[in-house]
């Protein structure tokens, strides 16, 4: 499955609050339980906010660890800065869950 998360925004290139993330999360939650793998599409995206990234993946490390996000969640078109501030909601949010 493929998210294009400028859409699930509503066309913005910047996805700044948490509420713009609760959508995506869900469908990262529903197919990640299934086994399934999930690509976030970043195209046109010239950034993210720390709360966006932690409600679209922080929450689903300290739910389900982080072996699941590396074997089952893979990124297009995510700029430097953006794969940044994941990885660091990813290390964070290792540390409450560990």
């Amino acid at each position: 499955m493929v998210i294009n998360v400028r859409n699930e925004i509503g066309g913005f290139d910047y996805a700044g609050s948490r509420d713009s993330g609760v959508k995506i999360r869900e469908a990262l939650k529903t197919n990640l339980e299934k086994g399934d793998k999930v690509t976030l599409d970043f195209v046109g995206m010239t950034g993210v906010s720390h709360s966006f990234a932690d409600e679209i993946v922080g929450i689903l490390v300290r739910a389900y660890g982080v072996d699941l996000i590396k074997n089952k969640l893979m990124l297009n078109n995510a700029t430097a800065e953006i794969k940044s501030l994941l990885n660091l909601v990813i290390r964070e949010s290792r540390k409450i869950s560990a």
